[in-house]
């Protein structure tokens, strides 16, 4: 009887010990498959973490296959990070695949400061060695030295066009201070962060070296994502900001200015666009606005809110909302109202609410394009009991529902209305006018001649006859 079970007992180690080295492919010639070579980051800025990137080991075989080390040829010095199946590290052993199936390896970095204003590349690899047989994964990043700020008040000062300025959570110019953007300036801010003025801005771009306020992601599948960082705050009392070809995208809202207290005008931007913001693209309230070859597209809300009164003057700009990336917009592309309510507590304690008036002395918009997804886009909200909110369209072309938008000739004399303005590309963002458009040609002489040249630098005067919108079309060109 003891003899049989020994027979037996040695028969399934026999089978088991045979069943392993049979289970393993041990050749050296027994090659991974990886889903590709070489894996790449875009450049990113130092000090900050890259995306996490991943690719595929895939084991060919009909047997199990055993990676004997997977590691970054560099080590502890590497400025990247692995992570296998949650365990983060730089060196990993014994590390089995069953046939014809794949393992991710997942991989991000972190660069450091290179002291240097050029874009520097940082490379490493993944080895992997395996019955003797070595193979790699390249690793590819490009990384950005930057002027960093944190939580920073800035006194008055120039920034210039070295390397980018990347902000964290907020840097504020501080009241009765001065701070200049020379041509080419980049300004990136990382999540929610803010970017504020009390005192004055002067972002002096140029056409071919415009001043540019985006997300610190800088992989192309960011540059049109909505919400990547907060806005740009004019405080109240902030005055005598300008803004010449600055770039502003991607934020939760563009722009908001807030209430002058001075007799200073609070903004004035030219050439300038803004798009991509998951809410408003320029919130005026009770403030100075002058807007002159502006575009403002693909907002979450409004394009542009004029509230709670103040002065706005629009020349040749083009508002352009068909909404943004998962936003279900509901409100116009131009909204004016010249109230807000607020709650009051009476003598007995009881909250009642009231309204508080705010004159819009003047909201002018001339040679403009006012269009976008909804059936109307322009509401003007008048307080019904009173005040002031003056407003004239001059030779503009809207998508103003009649049943919404009471259209006198006094208040939109030569208005297109509900006419396609028949853009170059939605898709594409290019709001320059195709050949049949209706815009052409139909601006007020007095307002082409007075802002002479398009966004594109082109001359709106030469044909005598200036189109709407910030776009002169060319034909030919």
């Amino acid at each position: 009887m003891v003899s049989r079970i020994l027979i037996v007992l040695t028969t399934l180690v026999v089978i088991f010990f045979s069943c392993e080295r049979e289970g393993f492919i041990t050749q050296s010639d027994a090659a991974l498959r990886f889903s590709l070579d070489t894996l790449y980051f875009d450049t990113v800025f130092t000090t900050l973490s890259t995306v996490t990137k991943s690719f595929t080991i895939h084991n060919p075989h009909k047997e199990f296959i055993r990676i004997s080390s997977l590691r970054l040829a560099k080590g502890n010095n590497s400025v990247y990070r692995i992570n296998l199946d949650g365990i983060p590290g730089t060196d990993f052993s014994d590390i089995e695949i069953p046939p014809k199936d794949s393992i991710y390896v997942f991989v991000e970095a972190t660069l450091d400061p290179n002291n240097n204003d050029d874009i520097l590349l940082q490379q490493d690899s993944i080895v992997t060695e395996t019955n003797g047989n070595i193979q790699d994964v390249d690793l590819v990043a490009w990384g950005q030295d930057v002027h960093m700020l944190r939580r920073e008040i800035i006194a008055t000062q120039t920034w210039v066009n070295d390397k980018p300025y990347l902000i964290i959570d907020y840097a504020i110019v501080d009241s009765s201070e001065v701070l200049t953007m020379d041509p080419g300036v980049r300004v990136y801010l990382h999540r929610d962060a803010i970017f504020a003025v009390g005192g004055t801005l002067i972002a002096n771009g140029e056409k071919d070296l415009p001043v540019t306020f985006a997300g610190d992601r800088l992989e192309k599948f960011y540059e049109d994502i909505p919400g990547q960082w907060g806005g740009i705050w004019f405080f109240a009392g902030s005055k005598d900001n300008y803004l010449n070809y600055t770039n502003i995208r991607s934020g939760n809202f563009g722009v908001i200015v807030d209430t002058f207290m001075n007799d200073n005008p609070t903004l004035e931007i030219a050439n300038s666009t803004i798009q991509h913001m998951s809410s408003v693209g320029l919130l005026a309230r009770g403030a100075r606005v002058k807007g002159v070859n502006n575009v403002i597209s693909n907002c979450g809300s409004s394009a542009l809110a004029l509230t709670i009164g103040g002065r706005y003057e629009f020349y040749h700009c083009t508002v352009a909302n068909s909404g943004t990336y998962g936003v279900s917009r509901k409100e116009p592309s131009v909204y004016m109202s010249n109230y807000y309510f607020y709650n009051d507590t009476l003598p007995s304690g009881s909250v009642v609410q009231k309204a508080e008036i705010r004159d819009i002395e003047k909201a002018y918009f001339g040679n403009c394009i006012i269009w976008g997804s909804l059936g109307n886009e322009l509401i003007i909200d008048k307080y019904p009991d009173g005040g002031v909110l003056d407003y004239l369209f001059e030779n503009c072309l809207g998508k103003f529902d009649p049943a919404e938008v009471t259209i006198t000739e006094d208040k939109f004399p030569g208005l297109i209305n509900l006419e396609d303005p028949k853009f170059i590309s939605w898709k594409e963002y290019d709001f320059q006018l195709d050949t049949l458009s209706p815009a052409k040609d139909a601006g007020l002489e007095s307002i082409g001649f007075q802002f002479p040249t398009d966004l594109n630098g082109a001359d709106r005067t030469e044909d005598g006859k200036p189109d709407l919108g910030a776009y002169e079309r060319i034909e030919g060109e």
